[in-house]
């Protein structure tokens, strides 16, 4: 396994101590859907503004890809990148990474980036590096806080999209994801990846706002491509299941641990199907995308595992019109146990842990554990829930392209 040592880099800032907390669960939820909205966890669109407007050095961004609506010149991903060129102008080095594959869908906004004052861009290959995608979505600004979830940078995910992240006010776990930053933005440049130093990326304990104190570490994924000092997401998250003593709930897009290929990556599927066999009640959200054929076997041969129950998520349309790639819940979170947690920006699939970048940040609270169960519960008993029934033939995945 290849590891790359980065330069510890610390940017300089000046404190704000009216600017707790350091730990933040932050959503976004479909409009016109009742009940999925919560009332203590923030939006993200608000919160990207605020981190964006509060920059002084440096902003860097990593997404798969960057889409505004083309019928809205102010839809709220317009606004959130209309304030970062305003930071490239006053004098913030803003730089924007995406997938290079993705590129030929979504030029636009890359492109532009490569043009404005102060702002830089980058295609990532991660196909041709790794066999995967930048399918990560995070944010670092001046090295001192960093916002890590699974909002795509796409109008979509601002305001038909149902997502989970975290805001993290942590110059350590944010020095952590700019050593992944510099490094994939390094690949993208044809460039050698900086060495020495290494990524302190945890377990540290963080303060949140009323839910108490919190213990956060961050890892990552490809195996092959992390910094010194940045776990390997994927162990840790098997450990977490295999912990649970009494309940687990998981949510995700997708749920498919099997290629077209054949071939499978089972590691998630038996730690699940182990923690039933010892009695832990195991829960699991998935959207109504995964009415396919590749993920039904694997949904209905869970619900046949005794101490398993999948539901099937489904939003409905929007009085608008029909919303390409919208309507759906996309984030991927796990909880054991109301006390532990895992929130990342990856699918249950082959090729998410092994060959594409994602991070992941691992929690250890029951305050915020709690509230992540409080999310979890509204999901759940919406009247948007479905059963998986093992029993049924006549499933129909929505349409979800153009």
């Amino acid at each position: 396994m290849t590891r790359f040592i980065l330069p510890l880099l610390l940017i300089a800032v000046t404190a704000d101590a009216a600017e707790p907390p350091e730990f933040q669960l932050v959503e976004s939820w479909p409009v016109e859907t009742e009940g999925l909205e919560m009332a203590d966890m923030p939006d993200a669109h608000t919160e990207w503004l605020d981190m964006i407007k509060r920059a002084r050095e440096e902003i860097c961004v990593a997404a798969f890809y960057l889409s505004d609506d083309p019928d809205d010149d102010e839809d709220r991903l317009d606004q959130v990148l209309d304030a970062l060129t305003a930071a490239g102008a006053r004098g913030v080095r803003v730089r924007v990474l995406s997938d290079k594959g993705f590129h030929r869908t979504y030029p636009e906004w890359p492109d532009r980036f490569a043009t404005l004052p102060g702002c830089e861009s980058r295609l990532l290959d991660a196909r041709g590096l790794w066999g995967g995608v930048l399918h990560a979505k995070y944010m670092v600004v001046d090295g001192r806080e960093c916002f890590v979830g699974s909002q795509n940078w796409d109008w979509r995910a601002l305001t038909h999209i149902r997502e989970l992240g975290v805001r993290l006010r942590h110059a350590e776990l944010s020095t952590a994801l700019r050593h992944i930053f510099d490094l994939d933005w390094a690949l993208a440049g044809d460039e050698e990846p900086p060495l020495g130093g290494t990524a302190a990326a945890g377990p540290f304990e963080l303060t949140t706002d009323e839910l108490g104190p919190v213990t956060v570490t961050m890892t990552a994924s490809p195996p092959k491509a992390l910094p010194d000092g940045m776990g390997h997401d994927l162990a840790p998250l098997q450990a977490l299941i295999d912990g649970a003593k009494e309940s687990l709930v998981l949510q995700v897009l997708s749920y498919h641990p099997s290629n077209r290929d054949g071939s499978e990556y089972l590691e998630l599927d038996t730690a699940l199907r182990r923690a039933a066999a010892r009695g832990v009640d195991v829960r699991l959200v998935v959207s109504n995308w995964a009415k396919r054929p590749s993920q039904l076997p694997w949904l209905k041969s869970l619900t046949c595992v005794p101490g398993i129950e999948v539901r099937f998520s489904n939003i409905p349309a929007w009085s608008g019109g029909y919303v390409p790639f919208g309507r759906v819940e996309h984030p991927k979170y796990l909880v054991a146990d109301g006390c532990a947690a895992w929130v990342g920006t990856s699918n249950w699939g082959p090729g998410y842990f092994s060959d594409s970048r994602n991070i992941s940040v691992f929690i250890e609270g029951e305050g915020v554990a709690r509230q992540l169960l409080r999310y979890f519960e509204a999901g759940w008993t919406s009247d948007y829930s479905e059963t998986v029934d093992p029993g049924r033939h006549d499933y129909q995945a929505p349409r979800r392209e153009e």
